[in-house]
């Protein structure tokens, strides 16, 4: 029997065993105290770093290259046309002034079909088609029309200025196109077209076949100059016996746009 059982036999308790008396460490107690230590030495390191810092001289910091913005250059307004320079001006005004002269030794026209102003009902009387030039203008913005005609031989000229109203530029342009059209056709001589210099949609048609009268009295030939100044559409036209020679129009139709 061993001296343990003698003990308990003789009802002495066991002395504990050295595993028996160790005790288990309490958990977390050491950490608190690290943490604790911690936290004392970064205040305490912080506050010495202080002192250090403010006992010495301020440094001055660099200078920034950096580039400065660049701003555009500021805008300035339109130089003020003169109303000489300003061809709005002018095409404002007074249309009959801004026709081309006659020639010298030409004369005038005892039937013209526009000398001056013309109302829109006597301008369309000229067209093929009276009562659908007439709607056509309507609808497109028509504004007013100024006109001059006059004779070399057996030669009738004649310029039109038809001009539209403010936002119907475009009805110039498409004036012209149709009387384009119709100066390429069979009916009026199918001539060709030869552009005007400088122009975006300048034409002179001239040569092409003698066109008979209505009346069935023999035939003439036709030359037609078109070319568009903004809201105004010019419109030339030439009727001759013979065939009508495309030099002499041409420097008709640059005349009236230089005048514009």
């Amino acid at each position: 029997m061993t001296t343990e059982i003698a003990e308990e036999a003789a009802g002495q308790p066991a002395a504990p065993t050295a595993e028996k008396t160790k005790k288990p460490r309490p958990r977390g107690r050491t950490a608190l105290i690290m943490t604790g230590a911690l936290v004392l030495g970064a205040v305490g390191g912080g506050g010495i770093g202080y002192a250090v810092q403010s006992s010495r001289p301020e440094t001055p910091l660099p200078t920034l290259s950096v580039p400065q913005p660049r701003y555009p250059a500021r805008h300035t307004a339109a130089p003020v046309l003169s109303p000489a320079d300003d061809d709005m001006v002018l095409t404002d005004g007074d249309l009959t002034k801004l026709l081309v002269s006659a020639p010298k030794g030409s004369s005038t026209r005892t039937d013209p079909p526009i000398e001056g102003w013309a109302d829109l009902s006597d301008f369309s009387e000229n067209y093929t088609k009276p009562a659908a030039e007439f709607e056509w203008m309507l609808k497109n913005g028509f504004r007013r029309v100024a006109g001059t005609s006059w004779t070399e031989g057996q030669t009738s000229y004649e310029v039109d200025l038809i001009q539209f109203n403010d936002g119907s530029e475009a009805s110039a342009a498409s004036y012209a196109t149709a009387q384009a059209t119709y100066a390429g056709s069979a009916a009026d001589g199918s001539m060709s077209p030869t552009p005007v210099p400088d122009t975006v949609d300048g034409e002179v048609y001239a040569g092409g076949r003698p066109v008979p009268y209505s009346n069935g009295g023999g035939s003439y030939y036709r030359g037609i100059a078109l070319a568009v100044h903004g809201d105004i559409a010019i419109a030339i036209w030439v009727n001759s016996p013979n065939p009508v020679s495309e030099q002499p129009l041409m420097t008709l139709v640059q005349s009236q746009l230089e005048r514009l």
